[in-house]
């Protein structure tokens, strides 16, 4: 399996209230906090279709959501004067960079009136934003206070179902580049309105039963069935700290792993960095 090497032992729980900060840019000869020129900038999330629709995981489980929250943090957009390789260990070589977010701010993906529900919204000056910062962290108030992601909905297979919610703590930090897939995005006018967007893959955490086994993103996801094994009867509700103690040691380091798998542009890849 794929492993990076700072993901060796490192486990899921974080003290709670651990915020990173949006990394700085040496090179950006402006910052722009909700200024009051330009356009509006708009970032959305989005989980995609099987989550909102539903799907069969890679070990047979049909799988149905009713929220999936995220907690969100130090989102930076950026105009790059060269495109930005994720696949690097550079940093965006911005002309300007705009703050779009400085709090936590917890957004449901699936359960929402929306199905690319809004996380942030700020005034922008014009230009290409073709580079993205964001960081997953620790909600540290309210009913999510110390999960960065909670999953919550049902799985059915062979007759059982089973009721399932999964608080995780992995703050990670996203460094992604331009958006890709059928449009380009972050094209923002004077007086105009632009749209970036955050992906999440959730197949390559439960992979997907139209996939052979052993290839991606099944021979890296952890699926369902590790959290079928640990239920108590028909339900799951389970925490990091928990899963670390009944899962097994390949079990949790792959759902280590597949956590930070979920965070994209679009289809376009972002590096991962631990917070």
């Amino acid at each position: 399996m794929k492993q990076l090497l700072w993901l060796t032992g490192l486990i899921l729980l974080a003290p709670m209230g651990l915020v990173g900060c949006a990394p700085e840019t040496e090179t950006a000869n402006e910052i722009v906090t909700n200024g009051e020129e330009g356009g509006t900038l708009t970032l959305i999330a989005d989980a995609e279709d099987r989550m909102r629709e539903g799907f069969v995981s890679k070990d047979g489980w049909e799988l149905t959501f009713n929220h999936v929250y995220v907690t969100f943090d130090n989102i930076r957009a950026y105009q790059a004067q060269s495109p930005f390789d994720p696949d690097t260990e550079s940093q965006p070589n911005a002309i300007t960079f705009v703050e779009l977010l400085n709090s936590p701010m917890t957004v449901d993906l699936v359960g929402g009136t929306e199905e690319t529900p809004i996380v942030t919204t700020a005034i922008a000056p014009p230009g290409h934003y073709n580079a993205l910062y964001w960081e997953m962290v620790t909600a540290t108030e309210g009913k999510f206070a110390g999960s960065t992601l909670v999953l919550d909905g049902t799985a059915q297979r062979d007759g059982r179902t089973i009721n399932f919610a999964i608080a995780l703590d992995k703050p990670v930090a996203h460094f992604c580049g331009e958006y890709v897939g059928d449009e380009r995005k972050g094209f923002l006018e004077t007086n105009g309105v632009a749209e970036l967007e955050t992906t999440f893959h959730f197949d390559h955490f439960f992979g997907r039963s139209d996939r052979p086994i052993d290839q991606s993103p099944n021979d890296e996801a952890i699926g369902f069935q590790p959290f079928a094994n640990i239920a108590d009867g028909d339900a799951v509700n389970v925490t990091s700290q928990e899963l670390q103690q009944l899962l097994t040691e390949e079990e949790y380091n792959t759902l280590v792993f597949s956590v930070t798998e979920l965070g994209h542009v679009g289809e376009g890849h972002c590096r991962i960095e631990p917070l």
